[in-house]
């Protein structure tokens, strides 16, 4: 299959890399320092699914001369989605079939609005990623499968064929008829996790601390009553139900991770807080309630972006 990245940092290349690995034609479409090591040295995968070098990856900084494709996963930052996908718009035909794997909430309706409706699918991933150098990803932790699937929430042939492919490849994948459901999911995991963790410069797991847990169940609560003013279906009935399953299902096998949030923050770029907990405070100003915590901690990461 002719597959495209676009945004090729640490998810991106991570995924591509074992997609290539499987026999794919691959192209990633990344940062000028990165694409230029996997050109010289290819693509180095460490951690815990192993240690790879990923060899037959054409890496190149912009999309020029490229063909339709078959599949382009849209791994870059949230607030890049508009530029992505006005990018990608020559390359697509009537094969091609678009996903996201990014961050946040709203990334799909944006690439849908420019590149078609029936064109794109929702993806989730709750996988640790880390680009240590230009060149080498490293894998640092797994939570849970990679979710895929279509928009309207019908169970379609393609979507068993990209989670066949996924599978194949070694990257552990869920075909699901509830996409938006895990979305949600994602968000209120790393509305609660990335940017408390990147303000306290911590791991995951030292967020359960008993100060911070507090901090935590206040950006539950407010979610919960939001989504649900907005009648957003949950995997959980009660605040009190999803912090249950946070503390005993999630943080554990992600308590090394090192928030994406606090790297961004290290590096002088701009973060995702607005596609995170800001769609909370989007939803809470939607209908009058009121989101304190939630509205703080963009806030202090937009202090510290500055």
């Amino acid at each position: 299959m002719k597959i495209l990245v676009i945004g090729a940092g640490a998810l991106g290349s991570a995924v591509g890399g074992f997609l290539a690995k499987a026999g794919h034609e691959v192209i990633f479409v990344g940062r000028e320092k990165h694409i230029l090591a996997i050109k010289k040295n290819g693509l180095k995968i460490s951690g815990i699914w192993g240690e790879h070098l990923v060899t037959n990856i054409q890496a190149k900084t912009d999309i020029t001369n490229l063909s339709p494709q078959e599949l382009i996963l849209v791994t870059t930052k949230s607030f890049d989605t508009v530029a992505a996908a006005r990018q990608i718009k020559p390359l697509i035909d009537k094969n091609t079939t678009i996903i996201s794997l990014q961050n946040g909430l709203g990334n799909e309706g944006i690439i849908q609005k420019e590149c078609g409706q029936d064109k794109v699918l929702g993806g989730m991933v709750i996988i640790g990623f880390e680009l240590l150098v230009p060149g080498h990803v490293k894998v640092t932790v797994f939570a849970d499968k990679i979710k895929i699937g279509e928009m309207n929430h019908i169970m379609t042939e393609r979507v068993k064929k990209i989670v066949e492919i996924f599978n194949e490849a070694h990257l552990p994948t869920d075909a699901v008829d509830n996409i938006k459901q895990f979305l949600w999911a994602k968000l209120l995991y790393n509305s609660c996790l990335n940017p408390l963790g990147a303000i306290l410069g911590v791991e995951y797991g030292k967020l359960a601390e008993h100060h911070s847990w507090r901090i935590i169940q206040k950006i539950i609560r407010e979610a919960f009553v939001a989504t649900k003013k907005e009648n957003i279906p949950l995997f959980w009935k009660t605040p009190e139900e999803y912090e249950h399953y946070l503390k005993t299902k999630q943080l554990q096998p992600t308590a090394s991770h090192r928030p994406s949030m606090l790297h961004d923050l290290e590096r002088g770029r701009k973060t995702e807080i607005d596609f995170l907990n800001g769609r909370i405070v989007e939803l809470g100003d939607k209908h009058g309630i009121p989101t304190p915590v939630n509205a703080m901690l963009c806030n202090l990461i937009k202090f510290k972006q500055r």
